[in-house]
């Protein structure tokens, strides 16, 4: 409520002093349904992002997607079956090795939705919403461009197989074949989940900075 109104209402005689200072302290309170999202849905929602990101697959890349003639030529097209979570990326993977810059995206990603949990404990309370949604669209940001940059090594490592492998046979027959290496690789279940779940707590929180804008524009109006 503007200081103008609050004035107003001060100085109105009809209207007892506690009823005036009580609702000046109730107007200043988050409404019910923005507790409900600040201490409810958003810990709740990073977490579950977070651990879609760390646990499930981010990337992966198939040996299914070569080309029919791998299997004809070499047996080790199996070695490619690879899927990397969140975790593998930022930490540690046994069958592959990810670069550092990429394994930097992938831990400032983590650390970003992590901090997304604690927007919960923010003060003030007023501004949990728009904390909780500058970390969702942030660590979006972050996941897409860690997973692409992912996807893209994993196909640059398909590429550089199928390259090898056709070495043998005529380059106009091997390109098509060394093409199809963007087929391989790709994202995972675990970078759409944990996109889809910060979209929503993006966008959920938005509803809610939204409405305690109207509400503070018909405050005055009402008053």
């Amino acid at each position: 409520m503007p200081a103008s109104a609050t004035s107003r209402q001060l100085r109105d005689p009809s209207q007892p002093v506690e009823a005036t200072v009580l609702q000046v302290t109730d107007s200043a309170r988050p409404s019910a349904f923005e507790k409900f999202v600040t201490r409810g849905i958003n810990p709740v929602g990073f977490a579950l992002t977070l651990f879609a990101y760390l646990f499930l697959p981010c990337t992966a890349m198939s040996s299914w997607e070569f080309p029919s003639r791998v299997e004809e030529i070499s047996p080790l097209e199996g070695l490619l079956e690879i899927s990397s979570t969140g975790a593998n990326i930022a930490v540690h993977q046994s069958d592959y090795r990810w670069p550092i810059v990429i394994r930097l995206l992938a831990i400032v990603t983590l650390l970003v939705m992590a901090a997304g949990a604690g927007t919960a404990l923010a003060r003030p309370a007023r501004r949990r919403s728009l904390y909780a949604a500058v970390v969702a669209a942030v660590s979006g940001v972050l996941l897409v461009v860690t997973g692409l940059s992912a996807a893209a090594r994993m196909e640059s490592a398909a590429r550089e197989f199928l390259t090898v492998l056709f070495s043998t046979i005529p380059k106009t027959e091997s390109e098509p074949l060394i093409d199809q290496s963007s087929d391989a690789a790709g994202l995972g279940a675990g970078f759409w989940l944990a996109l889809v779940g910060l979209a929503l707590i993006a966008a959920i929180n938005l509803a809610v900075l939204l409405r305690a804008r109207s509400a503070a524009r018909l405050g005055p109006a009402e008053a």
